[in-house]
């Protein structure tokens, strides 16, 4: 991997210098080329974390044909931290396939998968969903499902986050609300979607969350995918709101962007905003609770794993160089693949404890109740 060349698109963003500063600890010697429209932008980031010897910085637009095609030209592997996935869909993923260079997308999700699934690719690969969620959402529950576990019967997730918006995420996050990437209040239920199978929690206190929060019923297409992998008969996914009553007000009043029926980008914007009025004085965070009934050596057991990390764009860039340096070792198959599926749990898994980003990863032999009720008791 030390001769490795490796095209950055948005390398300088949120997501993008994450994922270059690891790409450039973990692959030593490789050349990084770090693209964006803001050509300032990438020579600081270089000039900061690379040096001229490892690093190039070039202007580039995800909508200029040449320019996109000049960029990938060369490169082993294209990493794209570029977004909306909503607008940019394939067109990187397919620059980078005509250039003849492996492909890695932070966002991507089903809709690119839908349009690279039916292409030949040769002897190249392609990783999408490599972020934090989708991307780590999807891979701890596998994690957790090999940790000792015979059959998997029931799994119960809470994923919340209070952090900073980037346009791009906000207006990914309106558009998964409003059905695109997955199903509100449905369940798993026998094995199948069930459709407005759970009600909205709110108001509620869950364990390992801070004080009194909302809990709303979602189940991503991610969430399915896990789901069926694991086996299990039933599943319950929530995605949390943790007091954040600008956010919340703000979606009250976005309901034409959430269903695609307004402007995404400028309630993205008012979106961004509000999340960073919520996070006013608040420190943020970002946690998992994951739990999973089974059996373990044939007994009934239940296990919680709980991640819990200070920075969602640390733990995005983390899956993101890590698909990235899998491609370049030769640990994926070719084909088109998502992340959470395509990389070694154990591995991202020891990185994440390795990660200062990330202040707590503990897997527990009690139900996520059992150990709030036990903390409590202590106290």
């Amino acid at each position: 991997m030390n001769d490795a060349r490796i095209a950055i698109l948005g390398g300088y963003g949120a997501v993008g210098s994450v994922a270059t500063r690891l790409l450039a600890q973990t692959v030593p010697g490789a050349a990084l080329r770090i693209g964006g429209r803001d050509p300032s932008r990438a020579r600081a980031l270089v000039a900061r974390e690379l040096g001229d010897s490892i690093g190039q910085a070039t202007m580039v637009d995800v909508w200029d044909d040449a320019g996109l095609a000049r960029f990938c030209a060369g490169a082993n592997v294209v990493v794209n931290c570029a977004g909306p996935s909503y607008r940019v869909l394939e067109r990187v993923a397919l620059a980078a396939l005509d250039a003849g260079a492996h492909y890695v997308d932070a966002g991507g999700d089903e809709p690119v998968f839908g349009a690279l699934s039916g292409r030949d690719l040769g002897d190249r690969v392609a990783v999408l969903s490599a972020g934090m969620m989708p991307g780590l959402t999807g891979l701890l529950p596998r994690w957790l499902a090999r940790q000792g576990f015979g059959t998997c019967a029931r799994l119960t997730a809470h994923v919340g986050t209070m952090d900073r918006m980037t346009p791009a995420g906000a207006a990914e996050y309106l558009l998964s609300l409003g059905g695109v990437y997955g199903e509100a209040q449905a369940a798993w239920r026998n094995g199948a979607r069930a459709l407005r199978a759970l009600n909205p929690v709110t108001d509620t206190e869950l364990p390992f969350f801070p004080g009194r929060v909302d809990a709303y019923p979602y189940l991503s297409f991610e969430s399915e995918r896990t789901v069926r992998a694991l086996g299990v008969a039933d599943a319950d996914w929530f995605t949390v709101y943790d007091g954040g009553s600008h956010v919340m007000n703000s979606l009250s009043r976005l309901q034409g962007a959430i269903s695609g029926q307004s402007d995404p980008a400028t309630a993205a914007a008012e979106l961004t905003r509000a999340a960073a009025l919520d996070l006013f004085g608040r420190d943020p965070y970002q946690l998992m609770v994951f739990e999973l009934a089974g059996t373990i050596g044939g007994q009934p057991l239940t296990r919680t794993l709980v991640l819990r990390g200070s920075d969602t764009y640390e733990l995005t860039g983390l899956m993101t160089a890590m698909s990235a340096t899998a491609i370049l070792a030769g640990r994926i198959p070719r084909g088109t693949h998502f992340a959470a599926e395509a990389l070694a749990a154990d591995e991202v898994v020891d990185e994440l404890r390795r990660l200062k980003a990330v202040t707590m990863l503990e897997l527990f032999d009690a139900p996520a109740a059992a150990l709030a009720a036990a903390e409590e008791g202590e106290l």
